[in-house]
């Protein structure tokens, strides 16, 4: 009876996982596998099924796509086209553009974790109106840059973290920027020079304030490198 309801059950195992599709999905899972090399396979598995089910669409699958692996992976690259041609599918493909809502959508979900100071900064650098045409050329350029910012917060945060032993959110003023003196010493630290900052902190009339939050020492990072 169960064989009448079912008749994959009577299948030998390559046909059923031919005859399922679940071949073709094992072998593209490899590829994937292979061409991004998680640390943790398993993770990547997982998201990446989730990426593919018919649930995922639109925004959310472009940036599920973008995080499958780093940006300076090889692949990278490739799953940042699978990103915007997912989004350029909705106006009909052939890199017909994607509207400016669906890459500010995007671009919002990529730097959720910055700071809530810098986050208007940053994408009013990158916006774009609702009604706008974004290009790949130009939806490539936007993604590299906001990845690029994360980064560099990511660097500040581990140098504010540092000097704020008592875990306040605070670091007085002058201690940081003396930290900043002396890691401008080193040619290979990215970070702005003591006397960039100074003069941002000033800019932004925040310099004589005793002691600065990590927000505030983004925002006058961020207007330096801009």
């Amino acid at each position: 009876m169960a064989n009448k309801e079912n008749p994959l059950v009577t299948l030998q195992p390559e046909e059923y996982l031919e005859r399922t599709g679940v071949s073709n999905v094992l072998k593209d899972i490899v590829t994937v596998l292979l061409e991004n090399r998680p640390a943790n396979p398993i993770h990547f598995i997982n998201e990446y099924l989730k990426t593919s089910s018919s649930s995922c669409t639109g925004v959310m699958k472009s940036y599920k796509l973008i995080r499958l692996s780093k940006f300076e992976r090889k692949s990278f690259m490739d799953n940042l086209v699978s990103a915007y041609m997912n989004l350029d599918s909705k106006r009909g493909g052939n890199n017909q553009g994607i509207t400016g809502i669906d890459y500010m959508k995007l671009l919002k979900m990529i730097c959720i974790d910055f700071p809530f100071e810098v986050v208007d900064e940053v994408l009013g650098i990158l916006g774009k109106r609702d009604t706008d045409i974004v290009q790949f050329e130009e939806f490539l350029a936007g993604i590299n840059a906001i990845l690029l910012y994360e980064d560099f917060f990511c660097e500040a945060e581990e140098l504010f973290s540092y000097l704020d032993n008592e875990k306040t959110g605070k670091v007085e003023t002058p201690r940081l920027l003396t930290a900043l003196g002396k890691l401008g010493e080193n040619k290979t630290f990215a970070m702005p020079s003591r006397e960039e900052l100074k003069l941002s902190l000033e800019q932004l009339n925040i310099e004589e304030k005793p002691s600065i939050s990590y927000g505030e020492f983004c925002l006058s990072l961020l207007k330096i490198i801009n």
